[in-house]
């Protein structure tokens, strides 16, 4: 199912009583078909443009910057409102904001702004608020440059750069409008297009339940710098369902979906990243989530024995269509070897699991969990029947609700009193995010599953307790199932500020113990960035041949805006990408000090390790399977002799 399980992590609630009445008529007629790139991507009906809701309509960050945006494919940056970034010590990230940066009202976007935004998420629980578990302060050294200060004890770089990746709100717009409203700010819908105030090169021009309409920023502030997008609009088509989605990209009417679509092999006009399976890149984990905040669910052994009933390799086969693979129970990638060296195989042999129904049935038996009264549900000790359950994804997102379909059926094969439900999008949302549910199917948090944080924030996402609450207050940054065990902060808080690989593995080693000893969710499968397109009108998409600039999630604009200026008309052929999107690349471990060249694992010294690293990545470039950015020294895109020549040069050389 499409990411946007995860991005409801990083945006607050949203009213369902409110209105969802259009602020403007749609004037599909007056936009030439040919200026509009169309895509589908969600199910819900827009919510409002405050970024503080949950969710916040799509593509509300087309208005939006932040300090910076990132491919996790590549594990770049590139700074966009920022003009630079540094670490001038080890506790402090400073920014210095481009002079050029204005709001579309014309008042300068300076430093205050930047402030004021993260100040938000101190006052409010919203979906950058967990940054504040780390950050110490955020200061303004001058109109143009502010600091995120830490702490030794609160270090935490990878927090530190998910500053970064924060939409920056306009003081003197929501100064006056949070003191008017208070905590109703919250659910403040900010819809009329004449009224909103961003900093982007595209602005709403126009909304309805069904359509919703951006229109590039002609004069935006960064012309000078990045240039204009090709596309002189940007429209969302909502659908009800995978299938409605599917008909429309068939007949032409997208553009471009961000949804499953069933046998897509079929479709010769049809493109994807990869032209073979998986065909997507994989982002995230997908995991069976059942409530830790509700007996008898929060028991280890009913936990387990659901761990056991399910058909992982049927799910890939029949729910995913192939598109996918089962994923690890350690809650890492284990086919990227950047990840997967952190999995200590020896606790998956030990505490590990899979489809067997008979085992599943047997630990129950064992924990004398067993059909006292012979109505065919199993209760528990003292009597608590297993059930009545739900288990529940939204309507429409085909794959994952028969996936709940084979789950419903097995886990009544051994006793359980369980049904599913599928709830409107937002409805879903709104319950996860206050923990009113039984099981659900979920995804690994923030947007950035890979990159600079994993595997360190899957654990954080799915088991940190410092992000959580009671059922029934809106917490929506993650652990969504109301986990709570202080084992692991020390550990969460130990990663991000350690170099020491031992100390790394064994602290991992000790989550993915938690991990499976109490399953705080069960993984599934790697969820797919769900990225279709078709050439009828545009050209210029990134894919395996082609790499340009992509961060699965794909239509998360905070990080793909630069995916947008590679587009043009199909009637011009695909043009180059802008050369900004090269140039201006940071990588992530040359953000906290200058690297020494040839080092590619960072342990201080050129020598056969870092040999034997670019020789893996030989060959290589931005999308192959591969791929390692550290090993391109030159920054050219791809891991040649040069390469080599660099790293002899420097063979020997220590910090």
């Amino acid at each position: 199912m499409r990411l946007k399980v995860i991005w409801f992590a990083f945006t607050v609630l949203f009213s369902l009583g409110a209105s969802i009445a259009p602020v403007s008529n749609v004037q599909a007629q007056a936009i030439p078909r040919e200026d509009c790139v169309y895509i589908s991507d969600s199910f819900t009906y827009p919510s409002g443009w405050n970024p503080m809701l949950m969710p916040p309509s799509w593509g509300y960050t087309l208005m939006y910057d932040s300090l910076c945006t990132y491919s996790s494919r590549d594990d770049v940056w590139i700074p966009f409102l920022a003009e630079s970034v540094s670490a001038p010590d080890g506790l402090t990230l400073e920014v210095k904001i481009r002079p050029e940066a204005r709001w579309w009202d014309g008042e300068l976007l300076t430093a205050e702004d930047v402030k004021y935004t993260f100040d938000l998420a101190k006052i409010y629980i919203i979906g950058w608020s967990g940054v504040w578990n780390y950050l110490n302060e955020v200061k303004i050294v001058d109109d143009h440059t502010v600091q995120f200060k830490t702490t030794e004890d609160s270090l935490n770089r990878f927090e530190l750069l998910n500053c970064l990746q924060v939409v920056i709100m306009p003081k003197h717009i929501w100064e006056p409008l949070v003191q008017q409203m208070g905590s109703d700010i919250l659910t403040y819908r900010y819809d009329n297009p004449a009224q909103i105030v961003g900093s982007s090169c595209y602005r709403l021009h126009s909304w309805s339940a069904d359509f919703i309409y951006y229109e590039r920023v002609d004069d935006w502030w960064g012309k000078d710098i990045f240039g204009l997008p090709r596309p002189k609009y940007i429209c969302h088509k909502t659908h009800i369902d995978n299938e409605s989605a599917s008909l429309s990209f068939e007949e032409g009417s997208v553009d471009a979906t961000g949804h499953y679509h069933a046998g897509i092999w079929e479709w010769e006009w049809c493109h994807t990243y990869y032209k073979n399976p998986p065909y997507y890149i994989g982002s995230y984990i997908v995991s069976l989530t059942p409530t830790y905040a509700k007996y008898p669910l929060n028991d280890k052994n009913v936990r387990r024995a659901i761990a056991y009933a399910i058909p992982y390799d049927e799910i890939v086969k029949i729910a995913e269509t192939n598109y996918t693979m089962r994923a690890s129970p350690s809650l890492i990638f284990h086919h990227i070897p950047e990840y997967a060296k952190w999995i200590n195989q020896t606790l998956i042999d030990q505490y590990g699991y899979d489809f067997d129904l008979a085992r599943a049935a047997q630990i129950l038996d064992e924990a004398n969990i067993i059909d006292r009264d012979q109505n065919g549900v199993r209760e528990m000790p003292d009597g608590t029947p297993l059930g009545k359950f739900t288990i529940s994804v939204p309507m429409g997102w085909s794959n994952w609700m028969m996936t709940c379909d084979i789950l419903q059926y097995n886990l009544r094969a051994i006793g359980f009193d369980v049904k599913t439900f599928y709830p409107d999008e937002l409805t879903w949302y709104y319950s996860v995010g206050q923990g009113q549910f039984d099981i659900v199917i979920l995804a690994t948090s923030p947007t950035l599953t890979l990159g600079y944080s994993h595997p360190w924030n899957s654990y954080r996402s799915m088991m940190d307790p410092r992000l959580t609450g009671p059922v029934g207050i809106l917490y929506p940054a993650g652990n969504y199932q109301r986990y709570n065990n202080s084992e692991v902060i020390p550990l969460l808080d130990l990663i991000p500020r350690e170099t020491d690989e031992k100390m790394l593995q064994d602290a991992y080693s000790q989550l993915q113990y938690i991990q499976l000893r109490d399953l705080p969710v069960i993984p599934l499968v790697y969820g797919q960035a769900w990225y279709n397109y078709r050439e009828d009108y545009w050209v210029g998409w990134p894919n395996e041949d082609d790499p340009r600039w992509i961060s699965p999630y794909v239509w998360n604009w905070v990080n793909n805006k630069p995916m947008l200026f590679g587009l043009s008309k199909a009637s011009q052929g695909v043009q180059p990408m802008p050369s900004w999107v090269t140039n201006l690349q940071i990588k992530t471990k040359n953000i906290f000090g200058p690297q020494l060249v040839g080092d590619i694992n960072g342990d201080g010294i050129v020598d056969i390790f870092d040999v034997v690293i670019l020789a893996k990545a030989f060959g290589s470039k931005p999308g192959d399977p591969n791929w390692n950015p550290d090993a391109d020294l030159n920054n050219d895109d791809v891991v040649d002799i040069f390469d080599v020549v660099t790293i002899a040069k420097n063979f020997g050389s220590t910090a």
